[in-house]
């Protein structure tokens, strides 16, 4: 069977079930050059020139996140358009490479490090049911808000992107993100381009939200309240 010929989102579902060599060979064809980039444009935040084996060691955590419990990442995968699953893997690689800085920071330190996981345990949840779903709906808003960060470049440039991701997916504060090389702000300049980012997202989803009318007429809740708490303010 020709593997190229499959897409990248039946791929991952293939892999969530399988220790094929083949398809697994294929996934990891497919998704290391994105994961690549990502960690290299997540390195290049927190250092002005990462070293290929930083994005390396990166990558590998990546795939790492991928097959931990069971692959449950792959598992509860559901596509929600063309090469969706590469939209979540982005997500994914900025969330272990962000996390990979912060522990090294940490340590250096002599402290601790709390990262912000990029699902919730359903272990800490009253009803693991309902934390599937949550995590579900939170993937597929991060995705949605991501793609719609990207949908106007002019707009939303990739530097404050990153610190938008950084502040509200990281936990980062705005004092921690302004001693970042890549920001080049006071961490009141980081504070403004996080209420500038928000405000956009806010007015986008509201300009969207006459999509989501049912039939009676009555709108329901924006895309961010449907799925998790709105946007807080910074």
């Amino acid at each position: 069977m020709d593997m190229s010929s499959i897409s990248v989102n039946n791929l991952a579902k293939a892999c969530a079930h399988s220790s094929d060599a083949v398809e697994w060979e294929e996934f990891l064809r497919r998704c290391t050059p994105l994961a690549s980039l990502v960690a290299l444009r997540v390195s290049r935040l927190w250092m002005s020139s990462p070293s290929p084996a930083t994005v390396d060691d990166i990558v590998q955590e990546v795939f790492l996140k991928l097959c931990e419990r069971e692959r449950r990442i792959l598992r509860d995968f559901e596509p929600r358009g063309e090469d969706s699953f590469l939209g979540l893997l982005r997500i994914v690689s900025a969330s272990v490479a962000n996390d990979y800085f912060r522990r090294i920071s940490s340590q250096k330190r002599g402290g601790k490090v709390v990262t912000t996981p990029l699902t919730e345990d359903a272990a800490t949840r009253p009803a693991a049911g309902a934390s599937q779903a949550a995590q579900m709906r939170r993937t597929v808003l991060l995705s949605e808000l991501d793609r719609m960060l990207r949908s106007a470049p002019e707009v939303i440039g990739e530097r404050d992107r990153a610190l938008f991701w950084l502040y509200y997916l990281q936990g980062l504060t705005a004092e921690e993100i302004a001693r970042l090389p890549v920001a080049g702000l006071t961490a009141k300049g980081v504070e403004s381009v996080l209420r500038r980012v928000t405000g956009w997202l806010r007015k986008e989803i509201e300009r969207r939200r006459p999509e989501d009318q049912n039939e009676s007429g009555q709108g329901k809740k924006p895309f961010c309240e449907r799925n998790v708490a709105p946007i807080p303010d910074t």
